[in-house]
């Protein structure tokens, strides 16, 4: 059993106005530098001390990472293409309310299944949710305890993973409101099949978006 630490990016400017952040790399705001001070003072308070922390390799996951080493001396900072945020395709850097207006037919659709929405060029959940699986395991097969930076909604479907659930359909494109910015599990295996065939899922069939927008009233 492991231990594993999910720690939320500090937010960017695209947090701050509801844009889709997607794999863009983008500097930590001082909204979001503010949070990350706040997830090191949680963390010293923890009797948890990571042998590892685990980042991809670009703002404001790999920002947010170094700042926690700075409590976690020890810890060594892994930068890891495969855990790069979910590429959302032509939707990042667009409001979040502008792609469910354009879009409704696809959110309509995906009620039941939202971790296959395929963003117009991007990837769904679920494919973010596979290819970072053998990474994980093998942290978890590794380490007692470790620390994943990850900025949403790749945070969202690891905390969804591991808790053998999916997410609904509103937390798809900027993840699931309202977590604490560092939360703990315990867990001995990664696996995004329970992501995709979650009792609470529908079996995961593409819910493809064309690339142009969609009538409302579709």
């Amino acid at each position: 059993m492991s231990h594993v630490i999910l720690i939320r990016a500090g937010s960017t400017d695209y947090h701050d106005q509801s844009r889709l952040l997607g794999n863009l790399e983008m500097p930590i705001s001082s909204a979001g530098m503010a949070e990350v001070r706040q997830v090191a003072s949680v963390l010293l308070e923890q009797d948890l001390t990571p042998e590892a922390i685990l980042t991809a390799p670009a703002d404001p996951a790999s920002s947010t990472a170094e700042a926690v080493s700075e409590v976690f001396p020890n810890a060594k900072v892994r930068e890891l293409e495969e855990l790069r945020n979910v590429d959302q395709g032509l939707w990042q850097g667009l409001p979040e309310s502008d792609v469910r207006r354009r879009y409704p037919k696809v959110f309509r659709n995906g009620r039941e299944k939202p971790q296959a929405i395929y963003p117009p060029d991007g990837e769904s959940l679920g494919d973010a949710c596979e290819r970072i699986q053998k990474v994980l395991n093998k942290a978890i097969r590794k380490h007692s305890i470790f620390a994943v930076v990850a900025p949403d909604p790749i945070a969202t479907v690891i905390r969804c993973t591991i808790q053998q659930r999916c997410p609904d359909v509103t937390s798809c494109l900027c993840g699931e409101a309202d977590r604490d910015a560092v939360e703990f599990f315990e867990t001995n295996s990664f696996d995004f099949t329970s992501f995709l065939n979650s009792e609470l899922c529908d079996s995961p069939e593409k819910v493809v978006a064309e690339s142009g927008p969609q009538d409302a009233a579709s």
